[in-house]
């Protein structure tokens, strides 16, 4: 009874909160903190054999226009099980990014599912995050040939939200099996007598609608031709309105059917929003049994519209979906055919067409259709941003939802909108919405906490460098300058750097530099999301017919990663440590001789010096450090001058860039792993005309001695985005080497910017393809999609 009492405590008190502020308000509120995200793939292709690369373009989305709310994506490879196959982190740039997965050849033949989001989109739900599912063949499983069918499941949903006594009711319903795909069944509703009261049959992929005139105290249930179970049908609401839409010529017809006699219960005013925007509002002056008009949606942006019946005191009382396709978010593309030519490795030319003024990006594929599962793919870009990305649940070939403009189809789309679970929110839980905290998203964030060296006093209010170099490759550095606070705190973000990194943080004060301690804050970019309640895309199991061309395809692949080559003898010189080093570290004119050279990875000398200006004045000649005011001073074979210009200084690059010698000095001596000095070098200004000092730091592996340093660390950064690799075999030397690509061409970015664009596509054939399968798919600055998909078949 107390429990009983709280809860309706509180439903008291977020009506009187919601009439407080009008609902639409509170939605506004909480839409300017939390917008509305969306993420669309574009895959080469749906199906793959473990081993391959799957390859892919991301569009995101939010209100309409390219998304620049989010910096990071996270794109995962699940498994039936949900267990993470393969990750990939990439950065957004102006609404999009790219990247692949590397497929295990270990991998089983089924389904996998990628779902891909950002941080804010689990923030806000997680049933909102894109999943596309692929098909892959692999080792084979026992149960591949076996399709199940599963479980009926079979939902009934009262159009508005309530079984309402004494009115007609509209009932949809949703047939589908246990794991998702629709079914078609049929049935009989029956009331607790047993008497038959309506019968109900599929319009579309299991999905149907029938009215039932409920009277009030009963209960009723379903029995369907498939099985004798009774399946009970929502329990009747004592009160509430009965809702009805409909499509019509200029949007959609609406009927609202209530008793005015309780005002708790009397429709006031409706609400549309679209993308947690309020679209349009319309108020009823007059209580009626019975409330009719159009909902005019010529002039709104095409997508999913949820309107809401409110009473007086903003309390909702009923809702529905409607779907609106006004086609105002295409932009034409045509595919123009330059030169086709279907021999093995033949060189093909397309042209990619559109007219107008285009700015945005656009992503081609090109692939062997005879290795697809279906001419036409069942998700596109229309589909996921319009569609899909915006009501929860499985949907089955979205596609056809987009493939007429006749009444089947609308009536089709309109049980769709009746039938899957959809709400981004609940009106009553707005309240409490609009205080969600916002968590500002800027690419990758490094924060922490500066101290004395050996101890914890905060190394206070002064500057620090970070200097960040790539492990994997020895060409990527880049410098940033930061400062502390009062307590030692940093802070500093929109970093981009991909894969592992060596972070090292220094003090830049010259002979005032300290040494520090560096304790950084948690990652900001490798942590974990719970995706609570994900669910897999179904299994179809629709590829069995083509399963022997794909095990001959994945049986190659195996072949060419077990082959090893024939044992060989190769004589030549040893290089010496020194020129080892050299080349692991060094790049273009600093690579090879030096005036000398010193190698400090095989051995240790310079580690009991503070920096590694003490170690070279006692172990270079004609080397002069000298402890100046402003800091130190390097000159090489200079003696006191009475130019006006005075000694001229060395010039000091640090990992092949041009560096402060204040900068250098911060640097123990046992991180510096070669030093190289040059009398004059054509890479410095002027030929370096005071010499020239080339020092090297240590890459992680170098590191053997075990000794640690709290102000260095390592990082995992975006993954490493690779080309796509196409033969061109105009220039190549391999055209007798087999070619069985499934894939023809990839290209992810192609930005364009120009009237009536013209967009060159060439490519090689492999040996084998007949047919080709192109798909084009975009997004402009403005927010309209590109779509486009073609079977070129001579």
């Amino acid at each position: 009874m107390k429990k009983a009492g709280t809860i309706l405590f509180l439903c008291v008190l977020i009506v009187t909160h919601l009439h407080s502020q009008k609902p639409e308000e509170l939605l506004q509120k909480w839409s300017e903190k939390n917008p509305v995200e969306k993420v669309y793939l574009h895959l080469d292709r749906e199906q793959y054999a473990a081993g391959e690369t799957v390859w892919f373009k991301a569009y995101l989305s939010s209100d309409y226009l390219p998304d620049t709310i989010s910096t990071s994506l996270y794109v995962e490879l699940l498994n039936s099980d949900l267990t993470v196959i393969c990750k990939a982190i990439v950065p957004v740039f102006v609404g999009g990014s790219n990247g692949q997965f590397e497929l295990p050849d270990s991998l089983s033949t089924g389904q996998y599912t990628i779902k891909a989001f950002t941080p804010a989109m689990v923030r806000q739900s997680p049933d909102f995050v894109c999943k596309k599912g692929i098909y892959l063949y692999g080792k084979s499983k026992k149960e591949d040939n076996i399709i199940e069918t599963g479980k009926i499941r079979i939902e009934f949903f009262p159009e508005g939200g309530n079984l309402v006594p004494g009115f007609n009711n509209g009932i949809a319903f949703k047939t589908t099996t246990e794991n998702g795909q629709p079914l078609s069944v049929s049935g009989i509703i029956k009331n607790s007598k047993g008497q038959e009261v309506a019968s109900f049959s599929p319009y579309h992929d299991g999905m149907g609608m029938f009215e039932l005139a409920p009277e009030a105290g009963e209960k009723y249930f379903a029995i369907t031709n498939l099985s004798p179970e009774k399946i009970s049908l929502p329990d009747l609401s004592e009160k509430g309105i009965v809702f009805t839409v409909l499509p019509h010529t200029q949007g959609n017809f609406f009927e609202i059917q209530q008793r005015v006699s309780d005002p708790m219960f009397t429709a006031a005013y409706m609400i549309g929003q679209m993308q947690n925007r309020v679209v349009f509002k319309q108020e009823f002056s007059q209580a009626k049994e019975s409330l009719q008009g159009v909902i005019n949606t010529q002039h709104l942006r095409s997508g999913i519209m949820q309107v809401t019946v409110f009473n007086k005191n903003g309390m909702p009382l009923a809702e529905r979906l409607c779907f609106i396709n006004n086609k105002e978010y295409l932009h034409l593309a045509e595919l123009v055919i330059d030169t086709l030519n279907m021999a093995p490795k033949g060189r093909n030319r397309f042209l990619v067409t559109m007219k107008d003024t285009v700015q945005g990006s656009i992503s081609v594929s090109i692939s062997d259709a005879e290795y697809l599962p279906s001419l036409t793919r069942e998700e596109n870009i229309l589909t996921s941003l319009l569609l899909t990305a915006d009501i929860k649940g499985h949907v089955n070939n979205p596609a056809y939802y987009f493939s007429a403009d006749n009444d089947s189809v609308k009536t089709a789309i309109d049980l769709l909108m009746m039938t899957n679970g959809w709400r981004r929110f609940k009106w009553t839980e707005l309240a409490a919405k609009t205080q969600m905290p916002t968590v500002p998203s800027s690419y990758i964030k490094l924060s922490g906490r500066a101290v004395l060296k050996g101890t914890n006093r905060p190394f206070t209010s002064k500057p620090m460098l970070l200097m960040i170099n790539s492990l994997g490759n020895k060409n990527v550095r880049s410098t940033q300058m930061l400062e502390t606070d009062k307590d030692g705190n940093f802070f500093i973000d929109s970093l981009v750097f991909f894969d592992r990194n060596r972070l090292l943080f220094t003090d830049v004060r010259g002979r005032k530099s300290q040494y520090i301690d560096i304790l950084l804050n948690s990652d900001s970019l490798q942590q974990p999301f719970s995706l609570k309640d994900f669910v897999a895309v179904p299994d179809k199991k629709s590829a069995f017919s083509m399963a022997a061309k794909w095990k001959t395809d994945y049986e190659a692949i195996l072949k060419a990663n077990g082959l090893l080559l024939e044992g060989i003898t190769v004589k030549a010189q040893k290089k010496s440590p020194m020129e080892l080093v050299d080349e692991k570290y060094t790049t273009g004119m600093f690579s090879g001789d030096a005036t000398r050279a010193i190698d400090l990875v095989s051995n240790d000398e310079a580690s009991p010096y503070n920096n590694i200006f003490d170690y070279l004045s006692n172990r270079v000649n004609g080397l002069q450090i000298v402890n100046e005011d402003a800091g130190y001073g390097v000159y090489y074979r200079q003696t006191a001058s009475i130019s006006s210009m005075g000694n001229i200084p060395m010039t000091i690059f640090l990992d092949e860039v041009e560096t402060d010698v204040a900068v250098v000095a911060a640097l123990p001596a046992n991180q510096v792993a070669l030093v190289k000095l040059y009398n004059t070098f054509a890479g410095a200004s002027g030929n370096g005309p005071g010499g020239v000092l080339a020092i090297y730091t240590k890459k992680g592996a170098d590191y053997t001695s075990g000794t640690s340093f709290a102000n260095l660390s390592f990082y995992n950064g975006y993954s490493v985005i690779k080309e796509f690799y196409a033969p061109d075999y105009k220039v190549s030397k391999a055209t007798d080497k087999p070619d069985n690509r499934i894939t023809l061409d990839w290209r992810p970015n192609i930005f364009v910017n120009s009237i009536n664009p013209r967009i060159p596509v060439s490519f090689y054939n492999n040996d084998r393809t007949k047919k080709l399968k192109v798909v084009v798919e975009g997004m402009t600055t403005s927010g309209k999609l590109i779509w486009l998909e073609k079977i070129i078949n001579p």
